[in-house]
């Protein structure tokens, strides 16, 4: 087994066809301004962000989050319109997720994990979350981002998923690929 650090992230994805609306709007901005960083990445919500791991450690972490996450709870949530951030070099544009008290728990429960397992630092230690689907970002620059933004601003969106496991990610070359499943309690 390979001993070099390989990046993983933790994240709740969304059921296909709700995957394949966000895709749309992926392809969308890709098309519109020419910014393509968000075709990279799986539609997600992040749990516990990037983070690196020798290969051969993989399963200890594995382990120990399967027995954390077993205990959480399943829960519709709700995805209702568009948000953005603002950067200081680039924007980024998402799907709005509405967090539930459940969900800040759980997160919390995680970046706890993370830190206390080595994952994150206590520096990467962030006490609340957005949770999201991005779009776009990183090369979203402020002019990408005007001649985006209008397109989202006011457009509907209002979907539900169940959210009822989550999934550990590997970073394999250019893209995020589904590793591991981790199932919540019934």
């Amino acid at each position: 087994m390979n001993s070099e650090p390989v990046r993983y992230l933790l994240a709740a994805l969304p059921p296909e066809d709700l995957a394949q609306q966000v895709w749309f709007y992926k392809r969308h901005v890709a098309e519109t301004c020419g910014s393509v960083r968000g075709m990279r990445v799986l539609p997600h919500i992040t749990y516990i962000p990037p983070f690196t791991l020798p290969e051969q450690d993989v399963t200890m972490v594995e382990q120990g989050l399967a027995g954390l996450i077993q205990s959480f709870q399943a829960e519709s949530v709700r995805l209702e319109g568009f948000g953005y951030f603002s950067g200081k070099k680039s924007h980024v544009i998402y799907v709005a997720v509405e967090k539930t008290e459940l969900m800040q728990q759980q997160y919390t429960e995680l970046m706890a994990y993370a830190v206390e397992n080595s994952l994150l630092s206590e520096s990467q230690l962030r006490p609340s979350f957005t949770p999201h689907l991005t779009i776009a970002y990183r090369d979203l620059s402020e002019e990408k981002f005007q001649l985006t933004w209008p397109y989202f601003k006011d457009r509907p969106f209002s979907e539900t998923m169940l959210l009822n496991h989550l999934w550990l990610l590997k970073h394999e070359g250019k893209n995020w690929e589904p590793m591991t499943r981790f199932d919540f309690r019934g």
